[in-house]
């Protein structure tokens, strides 16, 4: 092969041309050896990433949701009494008990909003990994800056309200409304952006029933 250069043509040798066919051919296998390394290091460190991110989401909703409930209470100034109507009978005991609905869903529906508006508010300080994680000691995985995680989009939030009734003593029973509240988020982590589910219990309301716990219960709507 011949190239020209400062007016004078010269002919490559063999030797020149295995040398850059060397050269390119080490270029090819390093580069294909960094990509098996990324993978790799994705596929070790994805788990475990997404399992720590997980449980930094969960213990912020645990916490989300319980200030938002407490605050969505307050500002409509709503109690046990007025979510729940206890009807008793002629000896005193609970015959049933009906719950207003459209107040639970008005609570509902400013509950999930006020929910989804924070989660997607949280950054790097409240979900950042540290950098000490990645190296698998114990001792250090709190250690280091953090690595940026952020949540990019809730793709959905559904609340679900259910009774929990637990025996609180002789003839007493504690009634609790609880909303199970779930989050579908996109999570942007160190290794990619990937979706997870959480779901969490928050109790609403609660309060001791006295006497019997009734079998019926009237206006119990999802």
């Amino acid at each position: 092969m011949r190239r020209f250069f400062r007016g004078v043509w010269f002919r490559a040798t063999p030797k020149k041309r295995r040398e850059r066919g060397s050269l390119l051919l080490s270029a090819l296998v390093g580069l294909s050896m960094a990509c098996l390394l990324i993978h790799a290091f994705n596929t070790a460190l994805r788990p475990q990433l997404l399992a720590f991110t997980e449980a930094q989401v969960r213990n912020r909703l645990n916490q989300l949701s319980s200030q938002v409930v407490s605050q969505v209470m307050q500002d409509q100034s709503l109690t046990y009494s007025e979510l729940v109507v206890l009807r008793t009978g002629q000896g005193g005991e609970v015959s049933t008990m009906s719950v207003d609905s459209q107040k639970l869903n008005l609570l509902r529906a400013q509950v999930m909003e006020r929910i989804t508006e924070q989660i997607l508010a949280l950054d790097t300080t409240d979900l950042g990994i540290p950098l000490g994680l990645l190296t698998g000691i114990d001792i250090l995985s709190a250690a280091g800056p953090k690595l940026p995680v952020r949540v990019t989009s809730v793709v959905s939030a559904t609340g679900l309200f259910r009774n929990e009734f637990t025996n609180a003593g002789i003839n007493q029973t504690l009634h609790r409304i609880v909303l199970d509240v779930t989050i579908t988020a996109r999570l942007l982590l160190p290794v990619g952006i990937t979706e997870t589910a959480i779901t969490i219990p928050v109790y609403i309301t609660e309060a001791i029933v006295i006497g019997q716990v009734p079998q019926t219960y009237l206006n119990w709507t999802q």
